[in-house]
């Protein structure tokens, strides 16, 4: 998957909505597919408003440190991206 490492800030997406996630981005050991299954929170980064989405896997994932499996997370909408 070849998909930016930072996407724009305050990026939105609906409840239900396919993504990706960037594994460079969000600190997983790779790109990932799912949707997006809660509302999003906002959050104030050093870059500006930006907001967590609660990401349900299509499969489990592992993060950098092997930790997991992990079903769902909360990942920053910079680092999603609407799966085509």
């Amino acid at each position: 998957m070849d998909i930016p490492t930072l996407g724009p800030l305050r990026q939105e997406f609906a409840r239900g909505a396919r993504v990706l996630v960037s594994g460079r981005c969000s600190g997983w050991r790779e790109d990932c597919h799912g949707v997006i299954c809660g509302d999003p929170d906002p959050v104030e980064t050093v870059q500006g408003l930006d907001y967590f989405y609660w990401i349900q896997f299509d499969s489990p994932q592992y993060d950098l440190s092997d930790d997991g499996p992990y079903y769902k997370a909360q990942v920053l909408g910079r680092c999603l991206a609407p799966k085509a």
